[in-house]
């Protein structure tokens, strides 16, 4: 008699890439996290920078949407601690400021991408297969 074969039981939670947003509209939250889980992500949201900042004190994330404008400041002041506390992390900046401006300058301080508000499940897809997250 042979040994049946029983496929070791993975948790798939463990797998999934976390996600870190950074938006102070409540609802843009709730769309993006909820895409994200079905795009299999595993998303964690914060509304203001300071609240953004501890979250990248205490977990490590594999890609990091942005917002530009928050009550608290700009995103690119959070910006330099993505950089230094996430070194592998990709930043998405996101604003309905979708200007040339606003884009040159997320480049030039270290986003990997930019989503223009509104945005469509089609670029937040893009946004994530262009970064390779």
């Amino acid at each position: 008699m042979g040994q049946q074969y029983r496929p070791i039981p993975v948790n798939t939670a463990l797998l999934a890439k976390r996600v870190l947003i950074v938006d102070d509209e409540a609802d843009i939250c709730l769309l993006l996290s909820g895409l994200l889980r079905r795009l299999g992500y595993q998303p964690t949201c914060a509304h203001f920078i300071e609240e953004g900042r501890q979250c990248l004190h205490t977990q490590k994330f594999d890609a990091i949407f942005l917002d530009l404008n928050l009550p608290d400041g700009l995103g690119f002041d959070l910006l330099p601690t993505i950089k230094e506390d996430q070194t592998e992390a990709k930043i998405i900046m996101i604003s309905a400021f979708d200007g040339q401006a606003e884009r040159r300058r997320a480049t030039e301080q270290g986003a990997d991408y930019f989503i223009g508000k509104p945005f469509t499940r089609r670029s937040v897809e893009m946004a994530l297969q262009t970064i390779q997250v």
